[in-house]
């Protein structure tokens, strides 16, 4: 990037409440954290460790940690194609180390096994990681770990009564289209019926064939698509070049990671982070210019450099950053950003992920939600998208979760939400039902706190500071309440005597893709554990009176 400003950070602001509701701020509210300047100090050492991690280009780099599944896919790939017989062997040591310590879920240990030569009940896997995963890729998640399973040698391939029609993914993502493109493959070859493969199958493959990173900053896809293209003899060089370059892509442990980085969505969430913790305007400007030269040519952003990919999620706070840093200077950019984000809403007024016409989802819509409320033009699709939100979570509870293993991730989305909702449109007719919602999502939260202070991925997992730092967001916008005040102080205490002497905190892995597989990018914990400290120091500062309740009762 030309003439980015260099990003130095020396001190922040002890009282900083930019996340805070518009107002007045009185001074530390009764019930909250007392030792103010302990958190102040605390925000001060996450911030300045994630300006620290920025890149030359201006990004925050945040690498993602290497992964069983891919691991065991990259030996595969090197094993059938005869090359590299040292990166071969850093994979099976990747691998063994991960079944002696314990795999993180049933298929992924299965994986392992198969890629190593030993016996694996497969399907059983399956049934162990999906049983409980009520989601709607659920069936198709099933055929996927099924293939994939079977290409490793845990089991024979599935029988399936269509198989040209269930790998189709038409109106998905590109690298699903690319992942269930290399399942059909394998699946044809695996059983001798490769007249089912169509010329359509090997175009979508043959991009993962040519050199550089991975399409879509996807290594799945991309190995999936190797071990697809290596059954097509003119794909034969350059498979084995490609598996050749694979030494090159492995962590320091010896594994392959999942995608190649989540540099754009961690610069986005860090600025704001950033931006709360009263960072200086050229340090936020600087990475606000490198967003903008990742912009898509639709108006959106994906992941991580060089994915042409655009999503709802990561496009929605890049929004909220920008808008943050510099509205008037980036209004251009924000306007093909609401664009995009218009251009994918549903019938049902809630948005998805990805592509227009796939499921909508809670957190997704949450999150566009929060990007367009604040211009007075998206207020009907605002309202929409509310309404939407609402509806689900009366309908099945306020509980999801997607492309985050937290059930506190949804809760918090949804009251941000539920906040830029009432900011825009007070007194609005669903108001009352908005409110009730939100505070269902806050008592969930306040009665499923852990004894330590902290919360889980779901109620009774142990403590770690990503789900703790999500469900502190909320709980400290609702000072009103005094259970939620209570869940704020115990959970600021919890953090606090978590952070490392570095500065920095560690956490289990959050993030899911495929869902429900975990996979770990770990200054996202920085991040995260900084934005709800913000808010916990924005509650100190809040006047109580700003925050919406049905009754100016307890609303939990």
């Amino acid at each position: 990037m030309k003439d980015t400003p260099t990003m130095t950070y020396c001190a922040l602001p002890l009282a900083s409440a930019s996340l805070a509701a518009p107002g007045p701020a009185p001074g530390p509210a009764p019930g909250l954290p007392s030792a103010v300047g302990r958190l102040d100090r605390a925000r001060a050492r996450l911030a300045t460790r994630l300006v620290a991690a920025a890149g030359p280009d201006g990004l925050l780099r945040a690498p993602c940690d290497s992964r069983i599944l891919e691991s065991a896919l990259a030996l595969r790939l090197l094993t059938v194609t005869g090359v590299d017989p040292d990166a071969q062997e850093r994979l099976m040591r990747r691998l063994k180390t991960a079944v002696d310590e314990g795999a993180p879920d049933p298929v992924q240990e299965a994986a392992a096994r198969a890629a190593l030569g030993e016996y694996v009940d497969g399907p059983a896997a399956l049934t162990r990681l999906l049983g409980g995963f009520d989601h709607f890729t659920a069936g198709r998640k099933r055929l996927m770990f099924q293939t994939v399973l079977a290409e490793l040698g845990a089991h024979p391939f599935p029988a399936l009564a269509s198989p040209g029609r269930v790998f189709e993914a038409r109106g998905q993502q590109r690298w699903l289209a690319t992942e269930m493109a290399a399942l059909k493959v394998l699946y044809a070859f695996g059983t001798g019926s490769p007249r089912l493969v169509t010329e359509d199958d090997w175009r979508t493959l043959a991009p993962c064939a040519l050199p550089g990173p991975p399409p879509y900053g996807n290594h799945l896809a991309r190995t999936l698509a190797l071990l697809a293209l290596r059954h097509r003899p003119r794909y034969a060089a350059a498979v084995g070049a490609r598996a050749r370059e694979l030494r090159e892509l492995l962590r320091e442990d010896g594994g392959l990671p999942f995608i190649t980085g989540m540099d754009v969505f961690a610069t986005a969430t860090g600025g704001l982070a950033l931006a709360g913790a009263g960072a200086p305007t050229h340090t936020l400007r600087a990475l606000a210019a490198a967003l903008i030269e990742r912009q898509n040519q639709d108006g959106g952003w994906g992941f991580d450099r060089a994915v042409a990919q655009s999503d709802v999620d990561d496009t929605s706070y890049c929004v909220e950053f920008l808008r943050a840093t510099a509205p008037e200077r980036f209004g251009a950019e924000v306007a093909a950003a609401g664009r995009y984000l218009l251009a994918r809403r549903g019938e049902d007024g809630g948005f998805p992920t990805f592509e227009p016409g796939t499921a909508s989802e809670v957190a997704i819509t949450a999150a566009a939600v929060n990007a367009l409320a604040p211009d007075p033009a998206h207020r009907t699709v605002v309202e929409a998208a509310v309404r939407f939100m609402v509806a689900r979570q009366e309908a099945a509870g306020p509980f999801e979760r997607s492309w985050s293993l937290n059930e506190s991730n949804a809760l918090f989305r949804t009251v941000l939400a539920y906040d830029s909702f009432h900011t825009v449109a007070p007194g609005h007719p669903t108001g009352t039902e908005v409110l009730r919602a939100r505070a269902r999502a806050v008592a969930r939260l306040v009665d499923t706190q852990n004894p330590d202070g902290g919360w889980g991925h779901v109620p009774s997992d142990p403590s770690d500071p990503i789900s703790t730092a999500y469900a502190l967001i909320a709980v400290a916008r609702t000072p009103t309440v005094p259970s939620a005040v209570g869940a704020t102080e115990r959970a600021v205490r919890h953090l606090l005597d978590r952070q490392r002497p570095d500065g920095g905190f560690v956490s289990r892995p959050d993030q899911a893709g495929p869902r429900p597989l975990a996979y770990h990018v770990p200054l996202l914990t920085d991040v995260c554990v900084l934005l709800g400290l913000n808010h916990a120091r924005a509650a100190a500062s809040r006047d109580p009176r700003r925050t919406p309740t049905p009754t100016g009762k307890e609303a939990v």
